[in-house]
């Protein structure tokens, strides 16, 4: 039987859900409200200049890569990267600022030079980062989510302490600097949530900072809307 499916809203997750939908040959419908798709990624016209207004930060590059690649395409078939160098600062004064550059080695000489010494826990810091996105965003993340039991494996077993610290016990026992430890505390806010709350697996959020850095697609973060929906239609959405 070929079913018919209706989505309401035409958010990231509407749009890629749709995608799949539709790979599965069913036929699928996205409402909106608005003029355009994309929920909360809008842009502004004004002017001659293009802002974006929703999502402005684009991380984890590789989850993008598998999406498309689950549909035999890549990112670069809609839409053009660039990696950010340097990726951001971050201001604490009118000209006091700390600057992360696009590479680890970058941001662990910035970090030197704000306290001596503290590039050694901070690649320590990253590597064990880097461990925790390898298991999350690489496994745990494409779980069906039927069963909080999903969650239980081998490896997260082994993690079992980091679930009961919390991101900023983990980065205040080893940076004292209360900087740097603002700079590492920040990721987890685009979760949603704080880090004095937020178990400490969760700075897998710090290897996609540091570790995989800050991209922008050129035209803005809409151009990857444009690319899902472009997808989508290709698939007869």
């Amino acid at each position: 039987m070929n079913y018919s499916i209706s989505i309401l809203g035409s958010g990231f997750s509407s749009l890629a859900a749709s995608c799949y939908l539709a790979k599965m040959g069913l036929n699928v419908t996205i409402f909106e409200k608005n003029s355009d798709v994309g929920g909360r990624a809008r842009q502004l016209h004004k002017d001659g200049f293009t802002f974006d207004i929703g999502p402005t930060w684009y991380w984890m590059p590789d989850v993008f890569e598998r999406f498309f690649n689950d549909f035999g395409k890549k990112p670069k078939d809609y839409y053009h990267l660039q990696k950010l160098n340097p990726a951001y600062s971050v201001y604490f004064g009118k000209h006091d600022k700390i600057t992360i550059g696009d590479t680890l080695d970058k941001i662990c000489s910035a970090f030197e030079q704000e306290e001596k010494g503290s590039s050694v826990p901070l690649k320590k810091f990253i590597g064990k980062a880097k461990e925790n996105y390898d298991i999350a965003i690489k496994d745990l993340v494409y779980k069906p989510g039927v069963s909080p039991l999903e969650l239980v494996t081998a490896q997260t077993i082994k993690k079992l302490g980091q679930f009961v610290s919390t991101i900023k016990r983990d980065v205040r026992r080893e940076f004292k600097n209360n900087r740097l430890a603002q700079i590492l505390e920040f990721p987890v806010l685009f979760l949603g949530a704080k880090p004095s709350n937020t178990p400490s697996f969760y700075n897998f959020m710090n290897y996609a900072d540091f570790g995989l850095g800050t991209f922008h697609p050129e035209g803005g973060m809409y151009e990857v809307i444009n690319g899902i929906k472009a997808l989508a239609e290709e698939l007869g959405v």
